[in-house]
Formats: C-alpha cells, structure tokens, sequence
C-alpha cells in the first residue's frame, strides 16, 4: 500500500469529502494516524493525547452519521505547535527549563476554534527552544528530523509541526511565525505554510513578541489551507488585534499589479537554483498579469530588528527564577544578555528603523498588489546552523544569534503584519526542497491564497 492510500496522508480535502459519503470516519482516520505516529522516527511531537482525541473522533463520527458535521474540519486531526497552551497539557516550549511548569486550565483562542469546528486535536508539536530560532532542536525535545531532507534541519521554529505534515501524518498542524517560524520550515519541507495578517488568528496569551507573532497553518495543498482557514479566521475577545471585520477580499477589475525579486538586502546571497527557479515561475504567469521586478536592496533592517528583538527576549526571561535560567539554550542566554545591556538610545534607533521599514513597504504596496519571492534564500540548513558557512556574515551571527542577517526574505512581513504563504516549489540537485513566498496587502489574506492557488496550478499541484 502506497503512503498516499493511508488515511493518515489523506489531504483535508479528501477527508472531508469522504466523512460527507461515509466511506470512511474519523475513528478510521485517527486510528490510522495515532499507529502511524506510534514510532515518531522523525521526532515531532511533544506530547499525544490519544485517549482525548479518540472521544472526539468517535462524537464526530456521530455528527457526520446523522449528516451534521460542525464545519469542513470536523474530524479532521490537528497538532498544535507546543508554545501554545492546550488544556491539560504543559506548554513546555521546548525547554528544560518549564519542567515544573502547570498544565494549561484553558485552551488558547485557537485551539478553541479548533474544537467547536469538530477538529481532533491529538498532539502537540516540537519547537526551538521558546522559539528563538529557525532551527529544529531544543533542550527538551532534542533534534526533529527533516523527512523531506534526512540530515538536514526542519527549519523552526515550527520545526515539528512541518515535519509531520511532510511525512504525511496527518493533514494540518497550527504553528506560529514571528519571523520566519512557518514559512522556514514550511519551504524547507515542501509544504505549504501560511502567515496570514496579524490577528486573522485570535491569539492569547500574547508573549514579548505578540506584535510580531501571527498563528498560522501547515498544509501540503493550498487548497488544504484555504479550508484550515476558513475555521480558524475568527475574532476573540481575548485578542484585540483580531477584532475586525472579515469580508471577501476582490481585487479591482483589472490585472494584478505583481512586483517580484530574488535578492533582498545588500548582503545575502540567493541560491543560484532557487533564483532562476523563481523567475521561471514568474516569466509563466503570462499576460494576465502586470509584472514589475522590484529592487529591494535597500531591505537591510536586521540590525533594528534585533535592537528591538533582544531587549524583548530580555523581557521574556528578566522574571525567570535562576536556576532554572540556566537550563535554557547557553544560545539564548547570550541573546539575553544583549538585551539587558540595551539602552533607551539602541532601543530607539532600532523601532525608528523599524517604522521605516514598515512605510517603505507601504508606499511599494501602493502600487503593486502583490509580491513574490523566495520562501528562503537556502534550502534546509544543517541541524544547529542558524546561517550557511559561506554566508558573508556567519562568524557573526553565530556570535550574536541574530539570525535575520542569514534571512532577510521573511521578518519584514512580521514588521508589518501582512499576510505571506510560502508554497513548495522545487528542489535542489540533492533532492533538498525550496519554496516560493507570495506577499499581499494587509487584510487581503483571500486575494492571497486565490493567487497562491493560481501559482500551485503553475508550479504542478502537489497530490495528497
């Protein structure tokens, strides 16, 4: 039996359909799943909730017997990235140091959404460590294994929600991305990952970094994505930034304006492979389409960005008791005592950059609707390794942990705030996957996805 026949690698689409025939249930589903996952070879998951998630397949598989199914992701199984808290479960963020840590008393907004969708949230996933760093190792879990590139990183820091879609266990995992976190992992998986507008995703409770962090799902198809976020696109009262009205985006009746590029900042390089891949895709969009390359290399805002972002870590761990202080990453550490070196001067300079940033990005999406580039400069990493070892800056990033000099393609949609989905695009002579990175004005997550929809037919829909 092929890996495409078992239910676990069905896609949400296909699973949904067959609930609604009754072909199969979602106790066929989980079952399958649950012994899939039983040698988690590829180390992606935190914790299972087997037991839980049976009584949830087995009251779906009621609701679709009696023809009333909650929404098109009841029954669908789910993973949630373990920096968000799921009722009776640690969060223990991939590190030592949250080992005495409580069990949440309550489900984040996501995971809420999840349920009263009829969705089977059965485990949750590996991360980096508090999820500092694109990479997929921390203290507590240990390293998670690429299945789409053995050897390699999964990227992070949704390092083991992107690996177990990718292995084909399972359909959707919910991850979350303040700088990269699922978009990385998602291109060095060959996946689909989406960071939709800030707060489109109710989150709470929000960290240091909540102005930066948007949840997102990990699918294999764009269509899988759509459906995902028709659930999980709602306001909460617990998060304020999700308070706005959600209509049908509709772009004017007239070609796209679509800007594209393959070099961002002055610096970093992008892989030979991966840049003509990406005009390639670009050249075949045709004449529907006004098409403008973009010349961003002016985009060089790592250092702001870590004049804001360490000084944040800071915040993050200034109450953590000591002892166990040290049994978090000596990796983050460092970047903590960055941050509490800071001074009001750094700290200013550094959201003044910011905010240029954000209006430049603001006067290019005047004029063009959309922008595509690569999802990552490279493909996946070695574990560990925040940079390539040729990559001009590596001796300092490795030094300062900064490692949004080595990427500068996936922060600035953090800044500010606008919805990006990185799709599988090709792979290396190796075999080693990348992905592309289309990006949309603030609020249009739909016009997103319906051109990423567009761009996954050119590329050659992948099957699931």
């Amino acid at each position: 039996m092929s890996q495409e026949d078992l239910l676990h690698s069905w896609s949400i689409e296909r699973l949904s359909l067959e609930y609604a025939r009754g072909s199969v249930s979602p106790i066929d589903a989980l079952d399958s799943l649950l012994a899939a996952i039983k040698d988690d070879f590829i180390n992606a998951f935190a914790a299972v909730i087997a037991d839980e998630a049976r009584e949830a397949a087995r009251q779906s598989a009621e609701r679709h017997k009696a023809g009333k199914p909650l929404s098109v992701l009841d029954g669908i199984p789910v993973s949630i990235k373990d920096l968000i808290p799921v009722r009776g479960l640690q969060t223990r963020r991939g590190s030592l140091a949250t080992a005495d840590d409580p069990a949440a008393t309550e489900d984040a907004p996501v995971v809420q959404l999840l349920r009263e969708a009829g969705a089977i949230v059965f485990a949750k996933t590996t991360t980096s460590e508090f999820g500092w760093a694109p990479i997929s190792q921390s203290g507590h879990s240990g390293e998670t294994q690429n299945p789409r590139a053995p050897g390699y990183s999964a990227g992070g820091s949704s390092s083991g929600a992107a690996a177990h879609v990718a292995q084909g266990w399972g359909p959707l995992s919910i991850g979350s991305d303040a700088g990269g976190s699922v978009r990385v992992p998602a291109s060095y998986c060959g996946l689909v990952g989406f960071k939709p507008t800030h707060g489109a995703i109710p989150q709470a409770p929000l960290s240091a970094l909540g102005d930066f962090s948007h949840l997102g799902p990990l699918t294999r198809s764009v269509e899988d994505c759509r459906l995902a976020m028709s659930v999980l696109s709602a306001p909460h009262l617990l998060d304020p930034a999700s308070l706005y009205s959600r209509s049908a985006n509709a772009l004017p009746a007239r070609p796209p304006r679509i800007g594209w590029a393959t070099q961002v900042g002055s610096i970093t390089g992008t892989d030979p492979t991966i840049t003509s891949t990406v005009a390639d895709l670009v050249s075949r969009l045709g004449e529907n389409a006004i098409i403008e390359e973009i010349d961003l290399s002016w985009m060089d805002y790592a250092e702001p960005l870590w004049n804001v972002w360490a000084p944040r870590i800071y915040e993050s761990f200034m109450v953590m008791p000591e002892d166990r202080r040290r049994l978090v990453d000596p990796r983050i550490l460092k970047v903590f005592e960055q941050g509490s070196r800071s001074n009001s001067d750094r700290i200013a300079r550094g959201r003044a950059g910011l905010r240029d940033l954000s209006a430049r990005l603001s006067s290019l999406f005047s004029r063009i609707d959309f922008l595509i580039l690569p999802a990552t400069p490279t493909a996946a990493l070695p574990q560990g390794a925040l940079a390539p070892d040729d990559h001009p800056l590596a001796g300092e990033i490795a030094a300062s942990g900064n490692s949004f000099a080595a990427n500068p393609l996936s922060y600035p949609f953090n800044v500010t705030q606008q919805p990006a989905i990185a799709l599988p695009l090709s792979a290396l002579p190796d075999g080693r996957p990348f992905g592309v990175q289309l990006v949309g004005r603030r609020y249009a997550d739909g016009d997103v996805l319906e051109l990423a929809l567009t761009l996954e037919r050119l590329i050659g829909k992948r099957t699931g």
